[in-house]
């Protein structure tokens, strides 16, 4: 089950774009990344704690679902960066993307 999640309005390219700026933005480390698949594992600068973050369409298919997973036992890193990545990634896809949608 996933930490933390959220639908974006926006391609999955575009989300996954944003998601490659704000993890280098807060100075994490992607250590492995499938963008086929949409998925990108994701740990701090001292790879003391792992993630997995998942990208896909959400079930209605017109927006793009991005969950954060824990990954090799800590879960603790992912509820602490989950919910970080994802409102950083919502504040910079805004900018460059407004939109009058609600649910952002």
């Amino acid at each position: 089950m996933a930490s933390h999640s959220r639908c974006f309005p926006f391609e999955k390219s575009i989300v996954l774009g944003g998601l490659y700026d704000t993890i280098e933005k807060l100075g994490l480390s992607l250590d492995s990344a499938n963008s086929a698949r949409g998925t990108l594992i994701v740990s701090n600068a001292e790879h003391t704690g792992r993630m997995r973050i998942a990208i896909g369409f959400d079930t209605g298919g017109s927006q793009t679902k991005l969950e954060v997973y824990p990954e090799g036992g800590n879960a603790g890193f992912a509820e602490t960066w989950g919910p970080v990545i994802i409102d950083e990634l919502a504040g910079s896809i805004m900018k460059v993307y407004p939109t009058e949608r609600d649910g952002m």
